[in-house]
Parts: C-alpha cells; sequence; structure tokens
C-alpha cells in the first residue's frame, strides 16, 4: 500500500531526529521539508553509539557500509579511579561509535529539502492541512507537522498552550524539565598515534575516570581519523542541593518551563552554574589532576580540541505523556528527553522516526480522521519501550555519577561481579523489538538476532545464570567445609 499521493510533511528541527525522518521519507517517496531554526548547522564535537538494531535500520536504507567505514566497533566501558586503578568494565560488544552522526545524514539530504535560520512560532490547522508559520513570516504548508525539534521543542509549546487553554493538557506534562547533571563534550583534532598508540587499534574502550571526593567524571574515546571524543561533566552539585528528586518545583529556569520552548534566558537564576565559556573552564579545571589513561595529561587532550568541536550539554530528563494533537506528532527528544547512556537517545529517535513512517506509508487519507488514530497507534507502540529506555539510562547514569560510600560499594556489585553475558543482556533489553521499515527490502545482514534468535539467546543466558549460581553454592560449600576443618584442628 502506498501513501496517499501528494502528501507533504514539514519537519521542524535539522537534527538527528529530523535527518533521519527525512531520509525514510526519501526512501517511501514522500514529499517532505525541513525546517531548523539555526542560521547554520555546525559538528557538535560528539560521537554517538549506535545499537545493531539501528544498523540494520541503516542497511535498507543504504547507509550502512559508509556509516561502518567511518565508525569504530565498542569493545566495553572501563573505569578507572582519577588515579588510573581499573574499578571495573562494561561489555558494549554490540555497539558501533559513530563520529557526529549528524554529519553524515546531513549529507544525505537534498540541500532544497532543508532551509535554516526559521524559528517556528505557530502552526495553525484546518480539516485538510496545516500552516507552519515562522518568524520571518514566511509560511509552509503541508498535510502534518513532525516535531523533531530537541527538548526545549517549539512545536511542543505550540501544541501544549493550545491544549491547556482548552483544559486538555495533563498536569504531568505541565511540570519542568528535570536536570541535575551537567557535561562539556568535545573531540580533539587529528593527534599523532605515535603518542596515543591506542589510536591504531581496530576498536575502541570507553575509558572512565571517577574522581575520588568530587562528583565530575571524565569520558574518552579514541575514533577514526586519529581523533578522541571525550566529556567532563556530572551531578551538578548546586543543582542537588536545591533541587527535590521529583517535586519538579524547583528546578532551575533552564529546565522551569516543560512547554515553554526557551533555553532559559534567565542563566543567573542562581541553580547551577550558568552556562557561560568561563564554566567551561571552571569545570574542565575539576579534572586537571587527572591521570589520562593514554599518558601524558588530560589537559593535554582539551586543549587539542578546537574552539568549535566544544558543546556544553545540559543532561536533561522528561517523559511527556501527550504526543500529538490535531495534525502535530513528536518524535526523539521532544516527546522523551533521555540522558545520554549507550546512545540511547539517539536510538529511540530513530525508531521513533521508523515506527511512524511505517504507519504513514499505510495511510488512507490525510484528513484529521485518519490521523488520529495512526497517531496513537505510534505511541501506543514507542511510549513504553521509550520509557523503559529512559529509566535503565538515568539508572547506569547513577552508576557511575554516583560519589559516596553505597555507591562505590554498588559499582564494585555491578562493574566487578556481575558477569558479561547479563549486563550485555541487560543493557540489550530496550532494544527487544526488531523493526524493519516495511517499504524496503529487508537488512542483507541481519546485524540483530531475529525473534527466535532472541529467544535461544536467552535461554542461554538463563541456563548460565544457573550455572553461575550452581557454581556459587559449590564455593561457598567447600568454604564452610574448610572452615570447618580449620576449626577442627583448632579444638584437637
Amino acid at each position: 500500500m502506498a501513501p496517499p499521493e501528494n502528501m507533504r510533511i514539514i519537519i521542524v528541527g535539522g537534527g538527528l531526529a529530523g535527518l533521519m525522518m527525512g531520509i525514510m521519507l526519501d526512501n517511501a517517496g514522500i514529499d517532505y521539508h525541513i525546517l531548523e531554526q539555526a542560521s547554520r548547522l555546525r559538528p557538535l564535537g560528539t560521537s554517538i553509539s549506535l545499537h545493531p538494531v539501528i544498523r540494520d535500520l541503516m542497511d535498507q536504507l543504504g547507509l550502512l557500509d559508509e556509516m561502518e567505514a567511518l565508525s569504530k566497533p565498542m569493545k566495553g566501558i572501563t573505569v578507572l579511579s582519577a588515579k588510573g586503578r581499573r574499578m571495573g568494565r562494561i561489555d558494549t560488544r554490540t555497539n558501533k561509535r559513530k563520529p557526529d552522526l549528524h554529519e553524515f545524514l546531513r549529507s544525505k539530504i537534498s540541500p532544497d529539502r532543508l532551509t535554516t535560520g526559521k524559528r517556528v512560532i505557530d502552526i495553525t490547522e484546518t480539516q485538510s492541512e496545516v500552516t507552519v508559520t515562522c518568524m520571518d513570516e514566511t509560511t509552509y504548508v503541508g498535510h502534518l507537522v513532525i516535531g523533531a525539534d530537541g527538548a526545549y521543542s517549539a512545536v511542543r509549546q505550540i501544541m501544549y498552550t493550545k491544549l491547556q487553554e482548552r483544559g486538555l493538557l495533563p498536569e504531568v506534562d505541565k511540570k519542568p524539565l528535570h536536570f541535575d547533571k551537567q557535561c562539556v563534550v568535545g573531540m580533539t583534532a587529528p593527534l599523532d598515534p605515535a603518542r596515543y598508540p591506542v589510536l591504531m587499534d581496530e576498536q575502541c574502550e570507553v575509558k572512565v575516570l571517577l574522581g575520588k571526593d568530587q562528583h565530575t567524571s571524565m569520558w574518552f574515546l579514541p575514533l577514526q581519523g586519529n581523533r578522541i571524543a571525550w566529556c567532563v561533566g556530572g551531578p551538578d552539585p548546586h543543582q542537588m542541593l536545591q533541587s527535590g528528586p521529583d517535586d519538579g518545583s524547583s528546578q532551575s529556569s533552564k529546565g522551569s518551563g516543560s512547554h515553554n520552548g526557551s533555553r532559559g534566558s534567565s542563566s543567573g537564576s542562581g541553580h547551577g552554574r550558568d552556562w557561560y565559556p568561563e564554566t567551561i573552564v571552571e569545570i574542565c579545571e575539576d579534572v586537571r589532576n587527572f591521570k589520562c589513561p593514554y599518558g601524558g595529561s588530560v589537559m593535554d587532550l582539551i586543549e587539542a580540541t578546537p574552539k568549535g568541536m566544544v558543546s556544553k550539554v545540559l543532561l536533561e530528563e522528561k517523559m511527556y505523556r501527550t504526543w500529538y494533537h490535531g495534525r502535530i506528532v513528536l518524535v526523539g527528544d521532544s516527546c522523551h528527553k533521555i540522558v545520554p547512556f549507550f546512545g540511547q537517545g539517539a536510538s529511540q529517535a530513530i525508531l521513533d522516526c521508523s515506527c511512524l513512517i511505517n504507519l504513514l506509508y499505510e495511510l488512507k487519507s490525510t484528513d484529521t480522521e485518519a490521523l488520529l488514530p495512526l497517531f496513537q497507534e505510534y505511541v501506543d507502540t514507542r511510549m513504553e519501550t521509550a520509557k523503559i529506555a529512559s529509566d535503565s539510562s538515568r539508572e547506569f547514569a547513577d552508576l557511575i555519577y554516583e560519589q559516596g560510600f553505597k555507591a562505590d560499594i554498588a559499582r564494585k556489585i555491578v562493574l566487578r561481579y556481575t558477569p558479561a553475558w547479563l549486563l550485555r543482556m541487560i543493557t540489550g533489553t530496550v532494544h527487544t523489538e526488531r523493526p524493519f521499515l516495511k517499504f524496503l527490502r529487508p537488512p542483507i545482514r541481519r546485524i540483530y538476532p531475529s525473534p527466535g534468535q532472541q529467544q535461544q539467546l536467552q535461554v542461554q543466558s538463563q541456563q548460565q545464570y544457573q550455572q553461575l549460581l550452581q557454581k556459587q553454592r559449590q564455593q561457598q560449600q567447600q568454604q564452610q567445609q574448610r572452615q570447618r576443618r580449620h576449626t577442627q584442628e583448632y579444638d584437637l
């Protein structure tokens, strides 16, 4: 079944979700146009981890070979103390690490399909079409609008304002974005492999350094092109002191508007650190004494990073309940902002796009009455998985970032004593669904196991788990026997 002839979609947001949606619409033969608020799109200075289920979709879109040529397989995450002592490891051999997926995807969008410098200020609907109005008074007409404009979505702001005026916005969606973490990310210029031999490895591994008496941590990841991505950050102690965990009433003004679409102009609110260039220097100074896992100083890598490849990131999170209204629907961070860990944010955004495009391809009519059940099916399909991804990402972030005696014990248990196969199974649970684009040929290389193979792997994991328990019981019995013998010898 083909979508309605002449159907046109307006995508707001030229980030990863918007670009992926555009590429999928191209392959489905559906007309679209992307509006991006920024006057120009620049590299983000970050790398992105992609789960194999996403690589299956890339294979269908004909992008996998080129993408993998620019990527490195990621073996795992090794956690170290600030002085370099190994604390544990998480196996992530199923993931690939791509240095700036955004730049790669943008190159696949025709220039006449993407317009920058377009700040959306209004969306009006009729029974047959929708009109998007920008601040420069230009308008764009289509049959539906996809809001892919991130955590501070202007599309969500407009949609929620209309719902609130009618008394239809749930209370949970009125609450602000929650964030208690901050970080600075960067990507070095090409480095000398003779000085950093790790750059010559065919695979890469994340190294995480944890501060002993501070919340700051630092992440490192070697990439293709002799570059190293890094991240400095962690929980914001100022924010943690002034905000409760769940009430949302005392959040920073940067996250105080749950649907105001603004990053918070009142940066001098006193909550947390303000995002000025001096703050970047201040945060990076926190790790000056950290021991670089590749030799030399961590400041050598920071100073080898071009200014344009450093980004300031607030690690917000929130699961919204309302994902659509009328002819407007949200994808990615616009409807579920996830703390970035194991590439969950990027992966879930791409899964949103694949689910929505499959439904749109089977759409019979562009009338509002036909769109609403389609949007509800999209929400029913995606919301639960996105919620699991959000929760698991938060839990793993807390595992890495939190400080104190209890946090140290939890890290030791998980990183040192949890079997590698169990960690892989846990980190892969949010990708158990295996979506394909129905209008394209199936993936040539089944990178991610089929449902039957998944079930077999699960059975194998359960058997391994039982074997592990049996081995532990045997060890305990042997230890008890040795203790009894020692006691008897002492009595004699």
